[in-house]
């Protein structure tokens, strides 16, 4: 897999003052070579009013950053409550995801966190639709679309990407899964995480989220807790993934140690962090 990093790792720092270039330049020093550009952690590359990316200034990250991967990340209700394709915000993010390409494909990855089970209750079908047409600008760009699962049943969630994949036809690659088996835990129908991580299709996967949940808390380095990772790992490989695993831990002065820690965990469960730099497959 290839590692990487969600900005929201570095809250703590941003929040102090560290350039967000500056830690992108450590982050690639250290070998992370994917980085999730996370709204409300992004330092100068975002308004202060409500955190809307600022297009032009992310362009010049990758200029700056070539060898990183980068994908912009938004909230935004794609399961309904107003999540439609002509929203300002929507189009601000395919665009800043164009920006941010490089030599990689344009990534935006969408989570939503408004729509309840409740609300997406016989609407499915109404949501695949919107979803299929939120792809469409990033299928135009060549890129993809990528959607989390949030608190939504995960039933419900898949079937509509299930079915947004079906009116994508042979567009439907350019919708991908963020698989974040930490949120499950959180999902109304209660899913098995260990289920979950052999029901999936790699090729429909853009992510993977690497955090850990313990004592009622997101924790600062992954270790032993909720999500047991050997599984997760054991999964994964078995389905043959090998694309970019980004840490998310939670936000801390330490962040590097916590993140250098959370690898050596992780490695030692199973996990390959491979470095493209050193022959590694690179789309």
């Amino acid at each position: 897999m290839i590692p990487g990093i969600v900005s929201n790792c570095w809250q703590w720092q941003l929040e102090q003052g560290t350039a967000l270039e500056d830690l992108l330049g450590q982050a690639l020093d250290r070998g992370y070579l994917a980085v999730e550009l996370r709204q409300t952690c992004l330092g100068s590359f975002e308004e202060r009013e409500g955190f809307v990316p600022k297009v032009s200034a992310l362009g010049r990250l990758a200029e700056r950053f070539p060898e990183i991967r980068f994908d912009l990340a938004l909230a935004f209700p794609f399961l309904g409550a107003g999540g439609v394709v002509e929203d300002p915000l929507f189009q601000t993010g395919v665009d800043a995801a164009r920006a941010l390409a490089g030599r990689f494909r344009p990534h935006l990855r969408l989570v939503d966190l408004t729509t309840t089970g409740e609300m997406l209750r016989g609407r499915e079908l109404q949501a695949a639709h919107e979803v299929a047409r939120l792809a469409e600008p990033l299928a135009d760009a060549g890129g993809w679309l990528s959607l989390e699962h949030a608190r939504q049943p995960w039933t419900r969630f898949t079937r509509v990407m299930g079915e947004a994949r079906r009116l994508l036809g042979s567009r439907s690659s350019h919708l991908r899964l963020c698989y974040d088996p930490v949120n499950l835990l959180f999902a109304s129908d209660r899913p098995d995480p260990a289920e979950v991580v052999r029901s999936l299709d790699a090729a429909h996967l853009s992510m993977v989220h690497l955090k850990q949940f313990r004592a009622g808390e997101l924790q600062t380095s992954i270790e032993d807790g909720k999500i047991d990772w050997e599984t997760q790992i054991s999964g994964l490989a078995q389905h043959g993934y090998d694309g970019p695993a980004l840490f998310e831990v939670r936000s801390d002065e330490p962040v590097w140690e916590n993140l250098d820690r959370s690898r050596v965990y992780l490695e030692s469960l199973g996990g390959r962090f491979m470095d493209p730099r050193s022959g590694g497959r690179v789309e």
